[in-house]
């Protein structure tokens, strides 16, 4: 069971996503709040597995609200949830620690495919997002150390693509695609999928595919 909390100032969009996310089996909502204060408490503990929140509330932003929570649980996972699809927001989301971003025009569908990516230790970034993030980049050297099956997986990993749908995808065996992924980060020098999307992000490599 994937446990979720809902933090936004607007009761309606946050009952919305609440009922939305209620009718899968496999995720359950432990906490809906309405600031940065009331939700702050309770995301300490143990029992939330992922936070969905808005950027912009009245007390706290929700990107000083994750930096916090992150100075005090490093592995805590959270998903964007944001009316904003600048590019200066998008990167601060990724900077403050965020697992995902989407914008409040994607679907729930998206959101529960983003909820499910995330929590099975992975990385999303909706369209819209991805859109902002587009710019035109020269390749980094690091990347040319990339075999060209390598240089394919780093691409589908850092849009939030599982092993088991970048196999699905490329006709490998799971195990293959284990494999490409740990010669990937040992070669760029990232411990983990977000360090790896940090460095797409550095070099501007995030381009909606």
């Amino acid at each position: 069971m994937i446990n979720i909390a809902l933090i936004d100032d607007h009761i309606v969009v946050r009952s919305g996503f609440a009922q939305l996310l209620s009718l899968e089996e496999d995720i359950r909502i432990v906490g809906e709040y309405n600031s940065a204060a009331q939700a702050w408490p309770h995301l300490l503990k143990e029992g939330c597995d992922i936070a969905i929140l808005d950027i912009s509330m009245p007390d706290e932003s929700g990107l000083s609200l994750l930096r916090r929570i992150r100075q005090v649980r490093p592995g805590f996972r959270a998903i964007f949830l944001s009316i904003y699809d600048t590019n200066a927001f998008v990167k601060n989301a990724v900077d403050a620690g965020a697992s995902g971003y989407l914008t409040k025009r994607c679907g729930p569908e998206e959101l529960v495919r983003a909820i499910r990516a995330v929590h099975g230790g992975g990385f999303y970034l909706c369209a819209d997002a991805l859109q902002a993030l587009r710019q035109t980049a020269t390749i980094p050297k690091e990347l040319q150390m990339l075999t060209p099956r390598e240089k394919e997986i780093f691409d589908l990993l850092i849009v939030g693509l599982s092993a088991k749908e970048i196999g699905e995808k490329l006709s490998l065996s799971h195990k293959t695609v284990h494999v490409h992924r740990a010669n990937v980060l040992a070669k760029l020098e990232c411990d983990s999928i977000i360090e790896l999307v940090h460095f797409a992000l550095e070099h501007q490599l995030l381009a909606e595919k």
